[in-house]
């Protein structure tokens, strides 16, 4: 079940970002998060947090998504965003939608395209 964790008030119900990744990943049309729940996405998997730096980075400053962070796209996030993987390219593009438009915004149109 997804707590907050969040410095900022206002993050009372977090199942609204859960298919939000801290890097800017739209778990939603993955096929393992949809339909086969193998994996709970970033903000569910507790064994993530040693796995993946931009995740323990986003919990530590207690940010919803990177985007809020002063420093983005720091080093961590370019190397991700540019290691070849177009998701992870993807990921970069989401962010700045996620930036310019706001996070509410940016998943009600992720979700929309699903249907």
């Amino acid at each position: 079940m997804l707590t907050s964790y969040s410095r900022r008030e206002g993050w009372s119900n977090m199942n609204n970002y859960e298919t939000l990744s801290y890097c800017g990943i739209f778990c939603g049309t993955c096929a393992n998060y949809k339909k086969n729940m193998n994996c709970m996405g970033c903000r569910n998997e507790p064994s993530l947090i040693d796995d993946c730096p931009v995740r323990a980075c986003a919990m530590n400053r207690g940010f919803l998504h990177c985007g809020e962070c002063g420093d983005f796209p720091c080093v961590v996030l370019n190397d991700f965003y540019n290691d070849g993987n177009p998701l992870h390219l993807s990921a970069f593009h989401h962010m700045q939608d996620i930036i310019e438009n706001g996070v509410d915004v940016w998943l009600k149109t992720q979700n929309d395209s699903l249907k």
